[in-house]
């Protein structure tokens, strides 16, 4: 497992709180399709006219809304177009003004895809089972590196003993343009006979971080680096915050100087498709 764990709405809220740009907020008992009530919203009136509203959690999550309307006596955030279906006191929301959540999940994104080879992810896998006689495997999807592989035992289901260990001579990484790569074991070095017929593998190694889609998605790299790489991303594409954006950049580069990953000298690549 990872040392870092966050979620994609977490990591949303963190670089929008980062540039004061997030309110997070529950509906309360009598909120309706188009109005959002929440107490402690004692900002002025209309003081959240034209934010967007969008609800990450409970009923009508992952929709947006633009506010049309914020009334400071009875803490009613009026939306249109109304929501698919009335609000919940389980229906959390957050506010932006300064940029929407597409914008903020397409820095995240980019962020992640800058650092992918720097900080890699331990993964296991134990999906791929052998057949007599067949040499060639497709890798299981996510794997950057192959650290080691070893055999289930003949006799314990679901059980992987240092005698399973598979020499990393007995096999290679084969790549292929259109298809997933293969995992070739040598048939002149590592017999499969009917006595490992159906045995898993358990497959270790590297991923790299994923992008991220839904709000649920988990992101394990560490996450000052995101924020702060997706921070400067964002202040980038403004002409009066250059020098903060250069700032967010620096500590972005620092956090990334230190979370290299060094793989490990034998380790085999599993090339790109």
């Amino acid at each position: 497992m990872g040392v870092y764990s966050k979620y994609l709405y977490q990591l949303v809220q963190s670089v929008a709180y980062s540039l004061d740009d997030c309110r997070v907020v529950t509906a309360e008992a009598g909120s309706t399709n188009t109005n959002f009530i929440c107490s402690y919203l004692t900002e002025a009136d209309d003081y959240f006219k034209g934010w967007d509203l969008r609800i990450f959690a409970g009923v009508n999550a992952g929709q947006t809304r633009k506010v049309s309307d914020f009334h400071n006596t009875n803490t009613t955030v009026i939306v249109a177009p109304a929501f698919t279906s009335a609000l919940a006191t389980n229906s959390q929301g957050e506010f932006h003004r300064l940029y929407s959540y597409e914008q903020y999940k397409d820095a995240i994104n980019r962020a992640i895809e800058m650092a992918r080879d720097d900080y890699l992810i331990d993964k296991i896998d134990e999906t791929v089972a052998l057949a007599t006689d067949t040499y060639e495997y497709a890798i299981p999807a996510g794997f950057r590196y192959i650290c080691g592989i070893w055999l289930e035992d003949p006799t314990d289901a679901n059980t992987y003993y240092d005698s399973g260990w598979i020499h990393m001579n007995h096999y290679t990484v084969m790549p292929h343009n259109t298809t997933a790569n293969k995992l070739k074991f040598h048939d002149n070095s590592y017999a499969i006979g009917a006595s490992v017929n159906g045995k898993k593998l358990r497959i270790i190694g590297l991923a790299t971080q994923e992008v991220l889609s839904n709000d649920s998605d988990t992101c394990e790299l560490p996450p000052e680096y995101v924020i702060q790489q997706a921070r400067a991303l964002l202040l980038y594409t403004r002409d009066d915050k250059q020098t903060v954006a250069d700032r967010a950049q620096g500590r972005a580069n620092e956090e990334r100087r230190q979370m290299v990953t060094t793989v490990p000298a034998l380790a085999k690549t599993v090339f790109e498709t």
